[in-house]
């Protein structure tokens, strides 16, 4: 069964109270240590975060303040780029989802301005308090050990925000781009209720459910944000949990909990062909591909008019990733057209069980379908560090790894679905 959280943000969502939410959910996993840890690795002089315990209307809940020395400078695109990449201490997949999400951020804050994103400064996103917001969210979500994360529909509040370019309309212009295709509402508060960041986190972090998801519920906690609402408490709810036992259970595909009918995933394929590129560039592209939120992408050699041998171009990636997914590839190679399709795709069930190989820890990936374990496949950085500790060869830790997982697999109740 994949663990999932579910955030309920009835009163709205801000980056301190999905930071509050999560760190109201410890149970001996030491959350705030490991959200010091997160902020220690970014490097920021002076930077720290402050969490305690408080009340909104009476319902208790977790606070956090990201405390910020008033000369610390305002960051682009670029300085937090430099950030993440010095953040060594942080997990590969903590940087590259953080990294998404800012570059996500910079995109929309640049288009509203008309500037590029890499001329973007975050100054009324808080700067430092926005990247401390983004890396903390996912640094906690790990720490949990979350495969997927879920919202509910978004209140909006009404009335005026302060901004750095005069009063605007609630919501702000860049929380409304960034909610695009997610159900909202205005509701009965004359405030800004659901901030930029908090917009950005929720669809970042989890995709959308108009209900609580058929789960098994562990924990319940409950994230406190600053402002004092005139009709509830400001606090925003998650819930941990595991997903029922019926294990065919695919929030792709499987009826909203809300009445509605959810799609199937849909992906977009982005391809180009390319018969005057470098391999070096071709290779590198793949790189900054990945990096900038691709789901996957890949050259395939072909031949193309003059008989001459050249390179296609396939990137898979999510609606919402597209534009600059396409800014990238005509930036960085010689294409002149880039050609795209709409898919829906079929998933597994996936899980990450640990093993241990001689006091090495080594993730193994399972996929599943209808229950039944279908695929086993060894993570790759943790066996390449495994692999270098031991002294052994790479493919013998992977198939030692695999071998381990299976026998685990094997020791546990099978249960299938009644599909």
């Amino acid at each position: 069964m994949a663990r999932i959280v579910y955030f309920d943000p009835w009163a709205g969502a801000s980056g301190d109270m999905l930071l509050g939410a999560l760190l109201s959910l410890d149970s001996g996993e030491g959350l705030v240590g490991r959200l010091e840890e997160a902020v220690d690795a970014l490097g920021l002089p002076g930077v720290r975060v402050e969490a305690w315990r408080a009340t909104s209307r009476g319902v208790g809940c977790t606070r956090v303040d990201v405390v910020v020395p008033s000369d610390t400078p305002t960051h682009d695109l670029a300085g937090f780029e430099r950030l993440l990449e010095a953040a060594t201490a942080l997990s590969p997949a903590v940087r590259k989802r953080s990294l998404a999400a800012l570059r996500r951020l910079a995109e929309v804050e640049g288009g509203i301005h008309s500037v590029s994103p890499e001329t973007v400064h975050f100054h009324e996103l808080g700067g430092a308090d926005t990247i401390v917001d983004v890396v903390g969210t996912f640094a906690l979500l790990e720490a949990l050990a979350v495969d997927r994360a879920f919202h509910g529909p978004v209140p909006l509040g009404s009335g005026t925000v302060d901004t750095e370019h005069g009063k605007l309309g609630v919501p702000a212009p860049a929380t409304l781009e960034l909610l695009k295709g997610v159900p909202v509402l205005a509701g009965p508060e004359r405030s800004e209720v659901t901030t930029p960041t908090g917009a950005l986190l929720l669809t970042e972090s989890g995709g959308l459910l108009r209900g609580v998801p058929p789960m098994v519920v562990e924990r319940v906690g409950f994230g406190g944000g600053a402002r004092h609402l005139e009709h509830g408490p400001n606090v925003l709810r998650a819930l941990l949990g595991e997903t029922t036992a019926n294990p065919g259970w695919n929030p792709d595909t499987a009826p909203d909990p809300g009445g509605e009918q959810l799609e199937a995933q849909m992906v977009v394929v982005l391809e180009a062909t390319i018969d005057d590129g470098s391999p070096e560039i071709a290779g590198h592209l793949l790189g900054l591909l990945m990096q900038a939120g691709a789901l996957d992408a890949w050259w395939s050699p072909v031949f193309m008019k003059k008989n001459r041998p050249g390179l296609e171009l396939s990137v898979l990636c999510r609606p919402e990733h597209e534009a600059r997914l396409v800014d990238l590839v005509f930036r960085e190679s010689t294409t002149f057209g880039v050609r795209r399709s709409e898919k829906s795709r079929h998933l597994l069930e996936r899980e990450i069980i640990h093993v241990s190989m001689d006091g090495q820890t080594i993730g193994v990936k399972i996929g599943r379908r209808g229950g039944l374990p279908v695929t086993v496949a060894t993570e790759f950085e943790d066996a390449a560090r495994a692999a270098e500790v031991l002294d052994l060869p790479l493919k013998e830790v992977m198939a030692r790894a695999a071998e381990n997982a299976r026998r685990l697999l094997a020791e546990r109740p099978v249960v299938q679905s009644d599909r």
